[in-house]
């Protein structure tokens, strides 16, 4: 592909709003989910911010029809949506505050009762800030003080390459696996189409029109102002009936061997009915299956007597799922990724001019990623060994994920195994006896450290630019103004989420924000449990779990029955898929995607795909409806009436 005229896209006007965009929709991140701690606004899948921008961009094109008339105003707002979903995650709670609370809480919580003094000088400085008195004003605030960015540069400015390293790495990697996707296995970008639909006309497509031009659209969004509305009505009134946001099973199944199917819990998640209805019927099957099938396997050990905590490690076999995946993946794809190593080396036959990213190109920014990443953790202390398994278990886990997302375009932003990253390598490198040797202690402790790798937002990201390269190729936006708009993205999101952490922390104290009372909010309490762990591993020392490594093993041997067994009978009903979510992030949302699976299922049953085709826009109006109302409109009431948001708390996880 050939970049298109300059000013295309990224023009000066489409550049100004997205930068307007970028600094309300912090602006509201900031009120809602820091400060208020109610709408993680900037966390969903996508971003509420972005979609918003997006929508409004489009009605500023239905009132000023002059814009619409060549594709130029199209461009223009799928491109600053494109931005806009690379910026957001990094400014909402598990972006830049996961690395904030990871690398301040050590050395503030240091006290008698642990031994985070001790351990602290392990890491190294430019990891983590070590004076006493910058940690204090940023837990406790200081009254009429400015940051003290001068101490804190050094170690923004590290954490800040790191990251721009890493999401740009795993860019590279998910735009290498474009071609197999989308012309080898005709995935379908499902988000991506969403977004396609959703901007200002002339769409690539007149088969599928403008989604506000449909009243079946409409039709959708009524059904979502009428599930959300009841909510709403009753978070201002309680005494007005609400349709809920779950209903929870677990008190029906309070006594043995019942409580083994404890927890149990039907969620309403409208997004999740809504999108899943474009997700095939196989996947949307499994994962049903599958997490009830947890369920009824603690209950049938409970009744023989076995019990074990944890049991039946769900999660774990879940990142089995995952590795089987990542595995199957890169098989599939041989043939094209043989001709992208060619192609790295020189082989001009290979090279495939039409990737917005040139695939040699993409190679060697996965490599530089991979090598730069493990040297980085190898500097600060880790072992070799140890950080090359890590690092290949992120990029991993981010292929797969990614892969998901094409496939399937759920709204889930915790599908991806985010503390199964590590627990896999910490799983297989027990400490029975302790650790007394410093450089061994030094390693553990800064392992503590970078396992905020595996909490942020890095798979989301390299799914947002994979979307973008989707948007790109059918809105037929040029090369250069993607790649730009990405990196900008990427940058004006960490530097607002810099600023808006490091102000507010100032303004009026860590332990306080992010939904703290006096000991920090919930991602300094992620961190505080990695340096506990720590403290287990150290002394007395941590045995090995063969419970959970062969819960790993049974969900990477199970997942590879499934993928043989697909292979070999074409209509088998149960995917990989579905076992890799179900285990990972089960629970909240076994039951809308059943929903989306039941619904579907009859309308493919009773009017066939003729049907299924026409209420498409129904279904997209449902999610949009839900984002748009209790993301945006309830995401503003959550920024200014902390009180009220609280009793219909949403999350877009």
């Amino acid at each position: 592909m050939t970049d298109l005229p300059s000013g295309s896209a990224l023009s000066v006007r489409s550049l100004a709003f997205a930068i307007a965009f970028l600094v309300i929709g912090a602006l509201w991140v900031r009120k809602a989910s820091l400060i208020a701690f109610t709408i993680l606004v900037g966390e969903g899948t996508p971003p509420v911010p972005a979609l918003t921008a997006l929508v409004l961009m489009t009605a500023v094109g239905l009132v000023f029809v002059r814009l619409t008339r060549t594709t130029r105003w199209r461009r223009e707002a799928l491109v600053v949506y494109v931005l806009l979903t690379c910026s957001f995650v990094t400014i909402d709670a598990n972006g830049v505050r996961q690395l904030l609370a990871t690398i301040t809480s050590l050395r503030y919580f240091a006290a008698t009762g642990n031994d985070y003094e001790a351990l602290a000088p392990h890491v190294p400085t430019w990891l983590m800030p070590a004076d006493t008195e910058l940690l204090r004003g940023f837990y406790e605030g200081v009254e009429g003080s400015a940051v003290p960015w001068g101490q804190w540069a050094p170690v923004l400015v590290v954490w800040g390459g790191v990251f721009m390293l890493l999401a740009l790495s795993l860019g590279c990697l998910v735009s290498l696996f474009r071609k197999p996707w989308a012309e080898g296995e005709h995935l379908t970008f499902p988000l991506a189409e969403l977004a396609l639909r959703l901007a200002p006309d002339p769409p690539e497509r007149p088969d599928q029109p403008q989604l506000l031009h449909s009243w079946l659209f409409w039709t959708g969004v009524a059904i979502a102002a009428i599930y959300d509305g009841s909510n709403i009505a009753h978070a201002f009134s309680p005494g007005i009936a609400a349709i809920g946001q779950n209903y929870d099973l677990s008190p029906l199944f309070s006594e043995r061997p019942w409580s083994g199917l404890r927890p149990l819990n039907l969620t309403f998640r409208p997004e999740i009915v809504g999108l899943g209805y474009l997700v095939p019927t196989d996947v949307l099957l499994s994962v049903w299956v599958f997490y009830l099938l947890f369920r009824f396997e603690n209950f049938f050990t409970g009744m023989f007597g076995y019990s074990r905590g944890g049991f039946p490690h769900e999660r774990a076999q879940g990142m089995g799922a995952y590795l089987a995946l990542a595995g199957f993946v890169i098989y599939s794809a041989r043939k094209h990724l043989r001709g992208v190593v060619r192609a790295a080396f020189g082989d001009r036959s290979e090279v495939t001019g039409d990737e917005i990213i040139p695939p040699g190109l993409a190679f060697w920014g996965v490599v530089v990623g991979i090598v730069g990443m493990t040297a980085f953790m190898v500097v600060a202390g880790m072992a070799f060994g140890t950080a090359l398994a890590y690092v290949l278990i992120i990029y991993a886990c981010t292929l797969v994920y990614a892969r998901i997302r094409a496939q399937t375009g759920l709204p889930i932003t915790y599908g991806i195994p985010r503390e199964e990253m590590y627990e896999t390598i910490l799983f297989l490198q027990p400490t029975p006896d302790g650790l007394t040797a410093p450089a061994a202690i030094r390693a553990e402790s800064v392992f503590a450290v970078f396992r905020v790798f595996g909490r942020m937002i890095f798979g989301q990201l390299a799914a947002f630019q994979m979307e973008g390269i989707r948007i790109a190729r059918r809105a037929q936006i040029g090369r250069l103004s993607l790649l730009a708009a990405v990196i900008i993205g990427l940058l004006g999101g960490l530097a607002l989420a810099y600023a808006i952490h490091l102000v507010d922390a100032y303004n009026y104290g860590w332990n306080i924000i992010d939904g703290g009372s006096t000991q920090g909010g919930y991602r300094t309490a992620q961190a505080l449990k990695e340096y506990a762990r720590l403290e287990t591993r150290i002394d007395p020392g941590e045995p090995l779990k063969l419970d959970t490594s062969i819960a790993r093993a049974a969900g990477l041997a199970v997942s590879l029955l499934m993928l043989w067994l697909r292979l070999r009978f074409l209509r088998f009903p149960l995917n990989p898929v579905g076992l890799a979510l179900a285990g990972t992030f089960g629970g909240p949302i076994w039951f809308p995607i059943f929903l989306a699976w039941l619904l579907k299922s009859l309308i493919l049953r009773v009017g066939g795909a003729h049907t299924y085709r026409q209420l498409t826009p129904v279904f997209l109006g449902v999610a949009m409806g839900h984002f748009l109302i209790a993301g945006g409109i309830w995401g503003i009431v959550g920024a200014f009436n902390e009180e009220v948001a609280k009793r219909y708390l949403l999350w877009f996880a």
